[in-house]
């Protein structure tokens, strides 16, 4: 059996055998017969099994049907079994990606008491010698038993490891141990260093490190790539089996959702190494939690169009709590110290009724359309769509992606969006540089009316710079000199850069305003004092403060003091904040000629080659800017629209997503 992944039309499809499955799957903690069948009879075919006892964050087992991993080099397999053979009995012709945890277990920690629990001290685990070889041994064990008995119902396999099967790694926030520590010294090739302490992996002050810090930064670098390093190790076993047969996937790279200090404490930043890896075929996150409520425009916590471009599937993971679903678990729970949720995830936006569910599914699934990414619904424990309404719904999406991708759906983005980690090496933990920068500027993106793509700043060197008009750089702190020539390069040949506070600011670990100066060609000053607010925005950051100090420069946007803020000089904008609010955002698309398919900020849209998905979380109808009159039919209700001079009007309704096609 052979599985791979194929690029039909725009759209990645998972092959299996030669015969071509849309990527839109199920997920539970608690499957059972009903769930499962429910989910077949309304169309999936691909389908995740998790496999494992251990004890979750809300205090119950991953699984209800036990742990295979019961001690020292003793497997029970039939738990597995139980549960694959209930999966084939009620999906016959599905198949399916077992999910293995390589977690410390409470036996293993019983018998080696100087290990601690990977689930919650993941970095100091991992450079543990006993448990890598115990847990390699464990997963290489349980794949063979897999590939022997289900082989030929199998697509692919699902490494999960530390805090929530995430391979986070925050609980402990960076914190020593033995173990970590012998690593490090052979990491830095030094017997005489050791870790930082608490005190100064946790100081506050400037946005950036100092001088000082050196060791702060080489921490911070070891305990990430620590993480990522051990994710890989975990995935070269499992391809020891598979042989790249079969896919391979993980929970990773939550560079744009992680907040501030999560970031650096999750162990994250290294995702780059991860998603480029060629014995990592998938990558999966749930929505990203800053954008649920049902009047914001959805989100991915990933840099989902490096893995679209280098051929691997994001699955995005609905698990928003609908309107049918619990708040908390009503089981009995067993502490075994990783539980720390008395509520589940999300709970604080559950849906009030099916008519909320429903927007929350339909506005998930247009994004996921316009992005060309997987999608799974995580019924987490049991009846999370449980209803007529929402099993519809999944049911006509399954249909309409499969019909969407004979024709060509690809991106129609003019704008591309570069984040990167490596950067973030440099900031202080405790600032607020993540959620200003990568964060609520994603707001103010999606707020613009016009689509956008968000890479890793790697793939600016081989993207098609044909699709876009306007770059958008981030976090770019550290500017390479590859880097800088491949801007220039853009800007020749017509293209506009938008950067974003402090790029180049800390050229090879030293800060210098005049860095920036000279990438942007305006001259930047710096203060330790801030300009005040731009417009509502008041940034947390203690310092350093920017602004533009040149006559001659196209001004948009000043702060509260009257300093420039946001301007242009030939093909570069500048924005000295770390936030740039829409109205000024929009400006720039304007002046670039950037097509905006809505002026109303609550008016998400989503549009692709072959259809215009929209969300109107406004108060009024929506005025939709299209490119071509004629009647257009929303798929979602067959109901239809007709554009004149340009304009598609959208009458306010309580289903506010659209999934628009011309006639």
């Amino acid at each position: 059996m052979k599985v791979e992944i194929k690029r039909v039309n725009g759209i990645l499809k998972v092959d299996i055998d030669g015969v071509l499955y849309d990527p839109l799957a199920f997920k539970s903690f608690r499957p059972n017969k009903q769930n499962v069948t429910e989910f077949y009879n309304a169309g999936v075919r691909l389908f995740s099994v998790l496999s494992s006892g251990v004890i979750n964050a809300l205090g119950v087992p991953y699984s209800r049907f036990g742990e295979s991993w019961v001690g020292d080099h003793k497997y029970d397999f039939s738990a597995i079994d139980r549960q694959m053979d209930m999966f084939i009995e009620c999906a016959p012709n599905g198949y399916f990606a077992p999910m293995f945890m390589v977690d410390t277990r409470p036996w293993f920690l019983e018998q080696n008491p100087d290990i601690p629990n990977s689930f919650r001290h993941l970095s100091q685990t991992a450079h543990s010698e006993k448990w890598r070889k115990d847990a390699g041994e464990y997963l290489k064990a349980v794949i063979e038993h897999c590939e022997e008995k289900y082989g030929d119902r199998i697509y692919g396999y699902f490494i999960m490891g530390g805090m929530t099967t995430e391979w986070l790694a925050h609980p402990d926030k960076e914190a020593s141990h033995p173990i970590k520590e012998m690593a490090y010294k052979k990491w830095l090739g030094d017997e005489n260093v050791t870790l930082p302490q608490t005190e100064k992996l946790e100081r506050t002050g400037d946005a950036f490190l100092g001088d000082d810090e050196r060791d702060v930064y080489n921490a911070r670098r070891f305990h990430s790539e620590t993480v990522s390093s051990t994710l890989l190790y975990f995935a070269s076993i499992a391809q020891s089996v598979i042989k790249h047969k079969k896919l391979l996937g993980a929970y990773f790279g939550y560079l744009l959702h992680l907040v501030d200090s999560f970031l650096y404490n999750a162990g994250h930043i290294d995702y780059e190494r991860v998603f480029l890896s060629p014995d990592i075929d998938m990558i999966s996150s749930p929505s990203d939690y800053h954008f649920r409520k049902i009047d914001d425009p959805s989100g991915i916590m990933v840099t989902q169009k490096t893995l679209d471009k280098h051929n691997k599937l994001y699955f995005l993971e609905f698990d928003h709590i609908t309107h049918v679903a619990p708040t908390m678990i009503y089981e009995e729970c067993d502490d075994t110290g990783n539980s720390y949720l008395k509520e589940i995830p999300g709970a604080k936006d559950k849906c009030k009724d099916e008519t909320e569910s429903l927007n929350l599914m339909w506005r998930d699934y247009i994004m996921c359309n316009a992005n060309g990414s997987a999608l799974w619904w995580f019924d987490m424990f049991d009846g999370w769509f449980r209803s007529e309404g929402m099993m519809n719904a999944v049911t006509k999406m399954i249909n309409l992606r499969a019909n969407l991708s004979k024709t060509k759906c690809k991106s129609v983005s003019e704008i591309a969006v570069f984040a990167e980690g490596e950067s973030m090496y440099y900031a202080r933990k405790n600032t607020t540089l993540q959620s200003e920068i990568l964060i609520k500027n994603r707001r103010s993106l999606s707020e613009c009316g016009a689509p956008y793509d968000i890479f890793s700043i790697g793939d600016i060197y081989t993207i098609d710079e044909q699709n876009y008009k306007l770059y958008v750089l981030l976090n770019q702190f550290d500017v390479s000199d590859k880097l800088r020539e491949k801007i220039a390069q853009l800007q020749q040949k017509g293209a506009y850069v938008l950067w974003i506070y402090a790029p180049s600011y800390v050229n090879n670990g030293i800060t210098n305003v005049k860095n920036i100066s000279k990438i942007t060609g305006m001259n930047v000053s710096i203060s330790s004092t801030s300009h005040g607010a731009l417009d509502d925005f008041l940034s947390r950051i203690s310092s350093p403060y920017f602004c533009i100090d040149e006559k001659g420069v196209n001004v948009v946007g000043r702060y509260e003091d009257g300093s420039v803020a946001i301007a242009q000089k030939d093909k570069t904008f500048y924005c000295a904040s770390t936030f740039i609010p829409t109205k000024y955002l929009k400006q720039i698309l304007d002046i670039v000629g950037i097509y905006r398919y809505s002026d109303e900020n609550k008016v998400y849209v989503y549009p692709t080659q072959n259809a215009l998905g929209v969300f109107n979380a406004s108060d009024v109808d929506a005025i939709i800017n299209v490119k071509e009159n004629g009647v257009y039919v929303d798929k979602i209700t067959d109901e239809k629209f007709v554009a004149n001079n340009n304009k598609l009007v959208l009458s306010k309704r309580n289903m506010k997503a659209y999934l628009l096609i011309k006639e």
